[in-house]
């Protein structure tokens, strides 16, 4: 109940207020000590013992890492990070959509930078090397006004790689100028080679660390498909699909549904699994090796098993902590737990990417695999 009335309180305050509040009561130690659920799924060489993170833009600094396994997620991913500190956009910049459980913003890298992160790394990692339990992802991305934002992407990877279980390559932000303009393959291919010497260059042991590529709901069929051949070419590792969205729908109920910026949150949900099966389905049909990390619009169990069924690997939530609260990952892994007992899963991975439409997906979440109805629309 106390966990309850805490949720609803910070909810009251400024987005950005409430956020770095969040923080400072993880770092105080101020926050549920929950007994790590056990859904395990191994990727290559990366052992979850909990398919559930949270995704970059929580812990932008790396300050909490070491609390947010209390709140029963399996990883987390820290960043974005940029070589240089930076500001951000003007405040403000994160906007609360409560009728439509989303929110918008327009931050654009806000963070203290790499050496101050590095920092922080540094401390977490002499308690908890890398290959511990709990699993860190390092996000990476470009200084807004860099010179030369392929070798920002280098001097990152260099400087963090020792620290991090894998690394997420950030080409998707809508806050950044032109930042997309990364996932054309001619650009996407130069971002791996430049994040590649970076690792090549580092202290880590792992000279061979598993690098995803985040990237945006808002591309078309043949942008997707360019993207997943240029990672398969160059042996990366997976995907985040997907960072926020530009579009939105007509159907926004909330007075400041039409600021600028991107979009997460519940009405993500359908784009992101939309790109997410798209993803799956070519990933299969060319016999490719790519794991998938799906962001976007979960907020319970049933959300997170359509994004599972659809192709997921292990899936990241970050909006759903604002609008349930620090026990929304239990919620979802007891709910998971359940569903999988309905339908007779002994094994997650059994059921990754078995279904090829996301309304079909839904079909089975709320109605199971031996009593599927149909769906008038694509809903939660």
């Amino acid at each position: 109940m106390i966990w309850k009335f805490i949720t609803f309180f910070v909810k009251k305050l400024d987005p950005e207020i409430a956020h770095k509040l969040t923080i400072k009561f993880l770092k105080l130690g101020f926050h549920p000590r929950l007994n790590q659920s056990v859904i395990p799924i191994k990727l290559g060489d990366l052992i979850f013992k909990n398919l559930f993170g949270v995704a970059a833009g929580f812990d932008k600094n790396a300050e909490v890492i070491n609390k947010i396994h209390f709140l029963n997620f399996g990883f987390t991913e820290v960043g974005t990070i940029t070589p240089i500190p930076q500001y951000g956009n003007p405040k403000p910049r994160i906007f609360r959509l409560e009728k439509d459980k989303a929110i918008i913003n327009r931050n654009g890298f806000n963070n203290l930078g790499m050496l101050r992160a590095k920092k922080k790394l540094e401390h977490y990692r002499k308690r908890f090397p890398v290959g511990s339990d709990f699993l860190v992802g390092v996000n990476i991305g470009p200084n807004k006004d860099s010179d030369d934002r392929f070798n920002d992407y280098k001097v990152l990877a260099e400087n963090l790689s020792e620290f991090a279980d894998y690394i997420s390559i950030n080409v998707s932000s809508p806050n950044t100028p032109n930042l997309r303009e990364f996932q054309k393959k001619e650009n996407l291919e130069k971002v791996i080679n430049f994040v590649k010497d970076g690792i090549a260059k580092s202290k880590t042991f792992n000279k061979k660390l598993p690098i995803f590529l985040k990237i945006a709901p808002d591309i078309n069929k043949q942008t997707l498909n360019s993207i997943i051949e240029t990672a398969h070419s160059q042996k990366i590792f997976g995907l985040i699909i997907s960072n926020t969205t530009l579009d939105r729908e007509s159907n926004l109920k909330s007075k400041k549904s039409n600021e600028l910026g991107g979009l997460s949150g519940k009405p993500l949900f359908k784009k992101s699994t939309d790109i997410l099966s798209q993803a799956n389905k070519i990933i299969k049909n060319n016999n490719y090796k790519l794991f998938l990390i799906a962001a976007g619009g979960v907020s319970d169990s049933k959300t997170a098993y359509v994004k599972i069924l659809c192709g997921a690997h292990l899936v990241q939530l970050y909006s759903s902590l604002t609008f349930e609260g620090p026990l929304v990952a239990n919620k979802i892994i007891s709910g998971i737990s359940k569903l999988m007992k309905r339908d007779n899963i002994d094994n997650i991975f059994n059921i990754v990417g078995i279904i090829n439409n996301p309304k079909e997906a839904m079909n089975i979440a709320i109605n199971g695999f031996k009593k599927k109805k149909k769906l008038d629309s694509f809903t939660i």
